[in-house]
């Protein structure tokens, strides 16, 4: 608790609000409705779910709620939604032991982002308040006002830009969410759905529409209403399905329906159109849709099986957008047991990429062509691949080599198809990867028209921008910070980028970005820690192919870059972010008795079964009924992890404790344990050996 001076006066208190605390999140949202206006509206169940989550702090004067912080956590930074005040109080500093705060609980983060609209005329106070601005996006609803982005900074190494990443979270909406936002007149609830229209939700949730909602609006009959509505329209982008494929998957969700609720689900236009906003939706590859029809939600789950479409309330996607964007960027899960291949272009094919050429940013096909052309011909060996999807049709391609001790990539394209964040993230992954086995330490991808899906991944992925270039580190050192700084410094100067000195003790939060930023590097006197975790060789077979199964898998795309790991809900004290070592045990059938490979741990959730699954459905692998097998009592433990190495040298049981003992230490491989980072370092270091 935080208790504040001055002009404020010694009453006022700053602490976290529990969960349980009705009356003080009821007088929270009293406060946040009268500023709505420049706040933007939150339902209550939002500052219900922050409390739960300890993201939301009370200004207390006795025991009277005078002002509030609510904030989320994505990744390695704090966003900041609502900072609010009593009018009666502002002026007294509050703000500032709000603020104050929330970096004294979060100072492991890089720091505090925020958006404000510019009209609003708060730029002095934000300076006030130690932020700096960091640009502007445009806002939300019909005027979208320029919104200004502020940074308050916590002073960790700061190469990277560590604003938030400007991947878009695409959400279909029904005709009610609509017809909330846009009605001429107030309707019942729909306060709920302006809360998408949120200033904090710019350039984070874009909405968009479907031909059902056209023909819904159609149906209007009240002429003048009918045509605001047609004209409010036109600022949404509409979703273009296919037809036949649309019908199809009606029939699908129609059949399942029927076999799980005992549904009978009308396909006639105009009766029953709920069905058709999730077919147009999973067909355009849209995954959200976000409705207040109860009828519509009802089939959430059967939406959720058949088409792997999430139907959401409006208070969900607000509360969940950082969850739900992860979900919609990276889905393994599309690529597994699938026909996806990856061959090697042959020269005299560049004509068949046309496909892949920028039209809309002016790229000239003469130009593209003569390009590709010299990437054939040229003294010096290019890389050239292509992805192809089930069909045989291309869905993305590169070209690469080595060029003044960095790997080169001067083509890095990806065709608009629903997986297109998917196989951007996976490329670049599989290039750092072809960079370590290089022995190199600088990606740069060179391609002046690389599509706007995959800068945004590269950035997302700790690629910095230098010119039009994208460039990475890929710095393959275990050591300390001063090993791992220096490598760094090294391979930047190299770059011509900077590279600041990396201190040791860094945070755990700071550690973890660094390490995904500078993979493979593993900075070992930070307060990064790390679990050794058994699995079966059921389920390590299934995520990473060790054991071989006898149904083979499509290795040309490497394992993906993010899983999901589910066991039973009892605790050994697993927490985000740490790294995990895999120990992969042995059954009646199968012996590995090794660690096999390293992950690092990006988020731990206990919940039950059904709601896991239908959070991490996206990862692959796991059915409904394997979650629910792992769980007990109804509840169940899931271990989201990123970016697997597989060790080229298993670590034997007897090799394990070996290491263990000579560091004087015992370890144990029946249940998941915390390992010291002396073992790890030295565990790793020899999966990773070679000789």
């Amino acid at each position: 608790m935080v208790r504040g001076g001055g002009e404020d006066g010694p009453g006022v208190r700053i602490r976290q609000v529990e969960p349980g605390e009705k009356s003080v999140i009821a007088a929270i949202i009293e406060l946040g409705d009268r500023a709505s206006k420049t706040l933007g509206f939150l339902t209550p169940s939002a500052f219900e779910q922050a409390a739960a989550k300890g993201t939301l702090l009370a200004a207390l004067r006795d025991d009277a709620v005078v002002g509030y912080a609510l904030y989320a956590l994505p990744r390695q930074q704090v966003r900041l939604t609502h900072l609010c005040v009593a009018p009666e109080f502002r002026g007294r500093g509050i703000a500032r032991l709000l603020v104050d705060e929330i970096s004294r609980r979060h100072s492991d983060r890089f720091g505090i982002v925020l958006k404000c609209r510019r009209d609003y005329g708060l730029d002095d106070m934000w300076l006030k308040l130690g932020f700096q601005p960091r640009g502007e996006v445009p806002g939300r609803g019909k005027q979208r006002l320029p919104l200004g982005v502020w940074w308050r900074d916590h002073g960790h190494p700061d190469l990277f830009s560590v604003v938030e990443t400007p991947a878009l979270l695409t959400v279909a909406m029904d005709w009610n969410v609509f017809a909330d936002l846009h009605a001429s007149h107030d309707r019942i609830g729909a306060k709920e759905s302006k809360g998408l229209l949120a200033d904090w939700l710019a350039d984070l949730v874009e909405l968009v529409v479907t031909p059902t909602l056209l023909r819904e609006l159609n149906r209007i009959s009240d002429a003048a209403e009918r045509r605001r509505q047609r004209a409010e329209v036109q600022g949404y982008r509409l979703l273009n399905p296919d037809t036949n494929l649309v019908d199809d998957m009606i029939q699908r969700l129609v059949t399942t329906a029927r076999e799980r609720l005992g549904s009978e689900l009308s396909t006639r236009p105009g009766d029953g159109e709920g069905i058709r906003y999730i077919a147009e939706a999973a067909t355009a590859g849209v995954r959200f849709l976000v409705t207040r029809d109860d009828s519509l939600l009802r089939l959430a789950e059967v939406a959720l099986d058949v088409c792997q479409v999430r139907i959401l309330r409006p208070v969900d996607v607000a509360v969940h957008v950082d969850e739900l964007t992860r979900a919609q960027v990276y889905q393994p899960a599309s690529l597994l047991d699938t026909e996806y291949s990856m061959v090697t272009l042959p020269s005299g094919t560049e004509r068949n990429q046309l496909d892949f050429l920028d039209r809309p940013g002016g790229e000239r096909q003469s130009v593209f062509l003569a390009r590709l052309r010299e990437l054939a011909v040229g003294p010096l060996r290019w890389e050239r691949k292509q992805i192809r999807d089930p069909d045989g049709h291309p869905v993305a391609f590169y070209a690469a080599r080595v060029r003044n001790h960095e790997l080169v990539v001067p083509f890095l394209r990806v065709r608009s198809t629903p997986l297109a964040d998917t196989l951007a993230r996976q490329m670049l992954f599989l290039l750092r990867k072809r960079c370590r086995e290089l022995r190199l330490s600088v990606l740069r991808v060179a391609d002046p028209h690389a599509p706007a899906v995959v800068r945004s991944a590269a950035i997302d992925d700790g690629f910095v921008p230098q010119g039009e270039d994208l460039v990475a580190l890929v710095i393959d050192v275990c050591g300390d910070s001063e090993a791992v700084g220096t490598a760094a410094s090294n391979a930047a100067a190299r770059a011509g980028l900077a590279f600041p000195v990396l201190e040791p003790g860094m945070s755990a939060v700071v550690a973890s970005s660094l390490e995904r930023r500078l993979w493979p590097a593993k900075i070992t006197d930070s307060d990064l820690e790390t679990f050794l975790v058994p699995i079966q060789p059921q389920w390590s077979s299934m995520l990473f192919g060790i054991p071989a199964s006898l149904i083979p898998r499509p290795e040309e795309l490497g394992i993906s870059r993010e899983h999901v790991y589910y066991r039973s809900p009892h605790s050994r004290g697993e927490h985000a972010p740490a790294r995990i070592l895999w120990y992969g045990s042995s059954d009646k059938g199968q012996q590995i008795s090794s660690v096999i490979g390293c992950s690092r741990l990006e988020e731990v959730v206990v919940d039950d079964p059904v709601a896991l699954h239908a959070r991490f459905q996206h990862l692959g692998v796991w059915s409904r009924e394997h979650v629910e097998g792992a769980a007990d009592k109804g509840r169940a433990l899931a271990l989201r992890f990123a970016d697997t190495e597989m060790f080229p040298k298993p670590v034997s049981l007897q090799r394990l404790k070996a290491l263990a003992g000579a560091l004087g230490q015992t370890v144990t491989v029946r249940s998941t344990s915390k390992i010291s980072t002396e073992l790890f370092a030295a565990v790793y270091q020899e999966g990773r050996s070679t000789e």
